[in-house]
């Protein structure tokens, strides 16, 4: 996203020629004042409109989200042409004064919105959300919040979590880092070539290919292996700025007519608007399809160039896209954007946090209108004011908060610490609760899953705090919730890795699947603490047990399916006495990433590959079939609710009939065993979100300490 001033200036490097001419000399012109690109403040509106769209209504552009890619284009554009310019008139560029203007001209409406979204979320958002968005508005104040983003997608506990509020801010710091270093590169790449009395024009343009090249090259590639990740990473964003900066020196140097520049504007708005409705996140974004946005934007730019010559009024070449971008209810749009961007995703994620369901057209109009209102207060009593500053009175003293303001080192502290500390406030809060995760537990009061035993259910009493508490339930994980032992990989992870309960135990049980086969291994570890029996886990975030691999759309993730098979050859080599395989149901994994298989039948025979060389191989395997979970926040229900209320059950019917693959493999290989736990969870078809005075689910797993009260369980029908 990049920054908005009142009225875009067009970048006029040096030796290229001054092309722009005054509106009312000839014909119709995208140019205001002092040759101001009124055009670029249109294509703005168009930018943010199209974001805007995306996230409240996704399913009217689903690529809306190239938006984004648009403001790249412009800000390289405006910002690279500036950085040449100066650097062709003067030979330098003078770093403080760039970052300085830069830091009054973001940070202050920035900052605004960051402490307005931490304070909306204390206020309106439960508690144990409090450190995830803390977190998010640290990072976004630093300028790192994509890589903070980018390594969270990661995640497969990202997958089910609310999204952060502040999110957006990725794009923001993507220019800041991309500015931290461009003006330096150019700086130094001029001083390397001065004494060849190469024209600096020429050397920052090369500059700018090798850059983008690269950038574009990288893109592509990591774009395809891992596009989630490669959506926020600088590094493949570099080339759209970088080609913003291209234009800005090409494309002064070619005069369009009035019919060309007329068609490079439509064409150009064509393909932005054919991009936003044809692109989705499902594809490897930004990689080479970007280059449609980018074209599209660099078209447009063209179009509304000086360097085109003007159409005479009353031609068909005189309705030009430029012309309709310059229209002023247009171009104020485009001045409010940079705010207008800002405000609109807290917006939209803690009005439908509370709505609870897509919005339709109302509540969506309703969330445009709350956005634009905060946009256009953000813009004119903060953006405006840090930019340009309010003259004090003839003859007085500028006062503190004056040089506060001109001096913009200070202030960007200030306003980084302003953000820092009202986010560490909340998160110290959550963070005393937590400290209950590592308090032992009285079973007598916390019977958990026992007090739903179908033989010999445990007394629960009554007037006792649910545990956990559900402000810090999200953190209440398994042992396996570390980098190493969440991510099993068979080429990577040593023999000795990942190995729970006593050393001296003389059996191992093996357990193997995705993260609702982790949620396992805690109660196991106690379940065989008594007979001399180890853990192994194997388990690997978001990959499940089987030869199968999943797909998201057209892409194919073969990397899951491939270490199954490597970790299959590792257990046979292991040789333990059990085997426990679990994992999360289709159902799930459609829901919280979008994964699919060809069919059931499909997933069924990828289990059945692997289960049965393990029974072959004569060793015990167990196989315990998804448990239900609700579709809503349990821990949000619970603490809005209260641990009784009914608004915090679900039904079975909810949480889907459709039976387990693995379940359904398990039957198909002889001396399988099943282990059904859904009794622990469900009475009489009806499954609460607290259980015997725990809480049981922190978003579609098991709190770790509901896990652990499964114990006794485990260790009866497995016979330990």
């Amino acid at each position: 996203m990049t920054s908005v001033p009142s009225a875009a200036v067009l970048p006029q490097p040096q030796g290229s020629p001054e092309r722009a001419r005054p509106a009312s000399n000839k014909g119709v012109s995208s140019a205001g004042r002092n040759g101001r690109r009124l055009d670029i403040q249109g294509l703005r509106t168009l930018a943010v409109g199209m974001v805007i769209i995306y996230h409240v209504w996704p399913g009217i552009l689903p690529g809306g989200f190239v938006g984004v890619d648009v403001f790249f284009v412009i800000s390289g554009f405006l910002i690279v042409g500036s950085l040449v310019q100066e650097l062709a008139r003067t030979g330098h560029i003078r770093l403080s004064n760039f970052y300085a203007k830069r830091i009054r001209r973001l940070l202050p409406a920035a900052t605004t919105v960051l402490l307005a979204t931490m304070l909306g979320a204390v206020v309106l958002l439960p508690q144990n959300r409090w450190q995830s968005i803390s977190l998010d508005v640290i990072m976004s104040a630093l300028q790192v919040q994509n890589w903070n983003q980018a390594f969270s997608v990661d995640s497969y506990a990202a997958a089910t979590a609310l999204v952060s509020p502040v999110q957006h801010f990725w794009s923001l710091a993507v220019e800041e880092q991309f500015y931290l270093i461009i003006p330096v590169i150019l700086l130094a790449g001029v001083a390397v070539t001065v004494k060849r009395r190469f024209r600096i024009e020429t050397v920052s343009l090369w500059i700018l290919t090798v850059v983008s090249l690269a950038s574009f090259v990288h893109s592509v590639a990591f774009s395809s292996s891992q596009h989630d990740m490669a959506y926020f990473a600088t590094t493949t964003r570099i080339w759209e700025l970088g080609a913003g900066g291209i234009g800005a020196l090409l494309i002064p140097k070619f005069c369009l007519g009035p019919v060309r520049a007329w068609l490079s504007g439509w064409i150009g708005l064509g393909v932005i608007v054919f991009s936003a409705m044809a692109l989705s996140v499902a594809m490897d974004f930004p990689g080479s399809i970007a280059l449609l946005p980018v074209a599209g934007t660099l078209l447009l730019l063209a179009a509304g160039s000086p360097a085109a010559e003007p159409a005479t009024p009353g031609s068909p070449a005189g309705y030009s896209a430029s012309r309709v971008l310059s229209l002023r209810p247009v171009t104020y749009i485009g001045d409010l954007s940079y705010s207008l961007y800002l405000w609109h995703w807290p917006v939209v994620v803690i009005y439908v946090f509370h709505l609870g369901r897509v919005p339709g057209v109302i509540q969506g109009t309703a969330m445009v209108a709350i956005s634009l209102a905060l946009a256009v207060a953000s813009y004119h009593l903060v953006e405006q004011k840090f930019r340009h500053g309010t003259p004090s009175a003839q003859g007085s003293p500028p006062g503190r908060w004056g040089l506060l303001r001109r001096n913009a080192f200070v202030l960007a502290a200030g306003l980084i610490v302003a953000s820092t500390v009202a986010a560490a406030v909340p998160w110290g809060v959550v963070e005393a609760k937590s400290q209950q995760l590592n308090a032992a537990m009285n079973l007598r009061d916390y019977p958990g899953a026992t007090a739903f035993d179908p033989v010999r259910p445990a007394a629960v009493p009554d007037g006792l705090p649910v545990r956990p508490d559900p402000a810090v339930a999200v953190k209440d994980v398994p042992l396996t919730w570390t980098e190493t032992c969440g991510k099993f990989n068979p080429a990577v992870t040593g023999v000795d890795q990942c190995v729970f309960g006593a050393p001296d135990a003389t059996r191992t049980v093996v357990v193997v699947g995705d993260s609702h086969a982790a949620q396992y291994v805690d109660p196991l570890v106690i379940a065989g603490a008594g007979g001399g029996w180890k853990v192994q886990a194997m388990v690997r975030n978001g990959c499940p047990f089987t030869a199968a691999p999943a797909a998201n759309g057209t892409t194919v993730y073969r990397s899951c399916s491939e270490q199954n098979k490597a970790t299959l050859q590792r257990i046979l080599t292991l040789r333990p006495q059990l085997v426990v395989v679990s994992g999360m149901a289709p159902a799930g994994y459609r829901e919280a990433l979008k994964w699919t298989w060809a069919s059931p039948e499909e997933l069924v025979n990828g289990y059945v590959q692997l289960l049965k060389p393990l029974r072959e191989a004569g060793i015990r395997v167990a196989v315990v079939p998804d448990t239900p979970y609700p579709e809503f926040s349990a821990p949000d229900c619970v603490q809005a609710n209260g641990p009784g209320s009914p608004a915090c059950q679900f039904t079975v019917s909810d949480a889907g009939t459709a039976a387990d693959p693995l379940q359904l493999a398990g039957a198909r290989v002889p001396g399988v065993e099943v282990l059904d736990m859904s009794a622990y969870f469900c009475r009489q078809g009806i499954c609460p979100a607290v259980i015997g005075n725990v809480l049981v689910y922190r978003d579609n797993h098991m709190t770790n300490t509901f896990a652990k009260t499964l114990a006794p369980a485990l260790a009866r029908q497995l016979s330990f």
